[in-house]
């Protein structure tokens, strides 16, 4: 009688793990999702996974719930560090969902989570978060052939938002520089908004001759993956462009850590096109350095002249150098790049007027 019951008992537990019986855990969690109880429903479909026993629904609802639990969490703190973990768990998950529905849910929640991360103004690290999730929503409608509508729609309002608010902050500031950071940020989110580049074009003319290091001591996050703090930093004292070629003289700050030999003939002019026209050094090259003074024995800062096309460009010190470029008409000139041996690299915009 015992043998009988127990083999009953195997064929009716194999019946039922073949047809997808829910275990308590993951009852519990479609409960608490039904009920709205979202962080409740995530914590208990994630001891249901530990368990190793689910239903073939599992990885839609527990992604749904992740998804609800993110977006209940970001209308009350939209920067509450919980959305990203939430955000993490959901892309870790998507390969196992199998609704065209619960693609939907996802879309439409990254969506206005990354929304309201955007307009609620917080640092900019969540405004990043905001538009990354947005861009996964746009990707992930596209790779699932679901509606591609919302994301987009939610995308262009964010953009906006943050193009509107860069707009304002920068014309409030104190300098040009300050300015072009502010306006560097949004552009790292919206680099073809058009009101953005027209405003970009206009005050990089006027910081022509400034140094602008991309820092995060600076600005609170890297505004450009081109230059930074450990890289070359240029400036144009002195510009013409004309509508074949360039003239000026280019200062170079060397913020790399390390002594370095400049070389201005390994300067390239790039057009709004991605063409490049080499650069020509045409002379009266010369680069700061400290020497010892031999009537006091202190350091004093003087300029050396350039040996033959090179200058010698200690760490934290500058040269100057004549320069010019030639290009055809159609030829538009964007910026200037410099790229030592060390693939050290240097880049300055030269805006629009």
């Amino acid at each position: 009688m015992f043998r009988k019951n127990v083999s009953f008992l195997v064929l009716i537990g194999l019946f039922l793990g073949f047809t997808g019986c829910k275990g308590k855990n993951e009852s519990n969690g479609d409960s608490f999702l039904k009920e709205g109880k979202y962080r409740n429903a995530v914590n208990s479909y994630t001891n249901a996974l530990k368990k190793g026993k689910v239903s073939k629904d599992f990885y839609d609802n527990f992604v749904i719930a992740y998804t609800a639990a993110a977006k209940q969490t970001a209308k009350k703190n939209s920067s509450d560090d919980i959305i990203r973990n939430y955000v993490e768990q959901i892309h870790k998950n998507m390969p196992n969902v199998k609704k065209a529905a619960t693609l939907d849910s996802v879309v439409a929640g990254l969506s206005e989570i990354g929304v309201a991360q955007v307009k609620d103004g917080y640092e900019y690290e969540y405004i990043l978060q905001g538009f990354r999730n947005l861009d996964s929503a746009i990707s992930i409608a596209k790779r699932g052939n679901v509606n591609g509508n919302v994301p987009k729609a939610a995308r262009d309002e964010a953009e906006k938002a943050i193009v509107s608010k860069a707009l304002e902050n920068s014309k409030g500031t104190e300098n040009d520089i300050t300015a072009e950071y502010i306006l560097l940020e949004a552009e790292v989110v919206a680099p073809k908004n058009e009101q953005l580049k027209k405003a970009l074009d206009a005050v990089r003319v006027k910081n022509r001759g400034t140094f602008l290091i991309f820092a995060e001591d600076i600005i609170g996050q890297r505004a450009s993956r081109m230059v930074d703090k450990y890289g070359y930093v240029l400036a144009f004292p002195i510009l013409s462009i004309a509508p074949t070629g360039i003239t000026g003289e280019i200062q170079i700050w060397n913020a790399t850590g390390n002594n370095a030999v400049f070389e201005p003939n390994k300067l390239k002019v790039v057009s709004k096109t991605g063409e490049e026209a080499a650069g020509k050094y045409v002379g009266r090259g010369y680069c700061n350095i400290d020497r010892v003074d031999e009537k006091t024995g202190m350091f004093k800062s003087v300029n050396q002249p350039f040996k033959g096309s090179e200058g010698e460009l200690r760490s934290e010190k500058t040269c100057n150098a004549q320069i010019a470029f030639a290009y055809g008409k159609d030829f538009e000139p964007a910026y200037v790049d410099y790229k030592d041996n060390d693939n050290n690299i240097g880049r300055k915009y030269f805006g629009q007027r």
